[in-house]
């Protein structure tokens, strides 16, 4: 993978539907005590469905892990904080390519205090379009089934939804990434 050497993954401005701007870039791992905080200001359902299974707080560990993803086939992208969330991050998006080297996984979370400001949608375009420069050819998502505005993200973004054969509790969003996205 050359995700690392994506133009898409280079800090970039992005403009909120309230007209504010916000850096959207790599996550490094000094990020971590903020996103234990990230996870911490969400609702328990908010928790679920980031991770699809019960997970009621981040350890140290844990977010250390998510700061630093293998650059050989996974990156994230965050959004970095204002005001009363300066040096905070806000969310982004994940993406986790698997072994073959042609799929990945895509994963987003934003903070209550930012969403409905398509901040999402932005910080996973991006993620995205660094997925296919770096030569994935598929992408690939779970969600939970009750999880409206992440389904409705997917399809604006171009997604087909099927039903998860193994879980009727969730989703499957996948689209190919040899079509630019929208």
């Amino acid at each position: 993978m050359t995700a690392p050497s994506s133009p898409h993954l280079r800090p970039q401005e992005v403009q909120a539907r309230n007209g504010r701007r916000y850096i959207l870039r790599t996550i490094k791992a000094s990020d971590a005590p903020s996103l234990i905080r990230g996870y911490e200001a969400l609702s328990p359902q908010d928790r679920w469905f980031r991770m699809l299974h019960a997970m009621p707080e981040m350890s140290e560990a844990s977010a250390l892990a998510f700061c630093t993803p293998d650059l050989e086939s996974d990156f994230c992208l965050v959004l970095e904080g204002q005001d009363e969330l300066t040096s905070e991050i806000l969310g982004g998006a994940r993406i986790t390519g698997d072994a073959s080297g042609k799929n990945c996984e895509f994963s987003v979370s934003l903070r209550p205090e930012v969403r409905r400001l398509g901040l999402a949608q932005a910080a996973l375009r991006m993620a995205l379009q660094a997925a296919a420069d770096a030569g994935y050819e598929r992408v690939y998502g779970a969600i939970a089934r009750d999880n409206r505005a992440m389904i409705n993200l997917a399809v604006l973004l171009g997604f087909n939804i099927r039903n998860n054969p193994d879980d009727p509790t969730l989703v499957i969003a996948e689209r190919s990434l040899s079509t630019p996205v929208d």
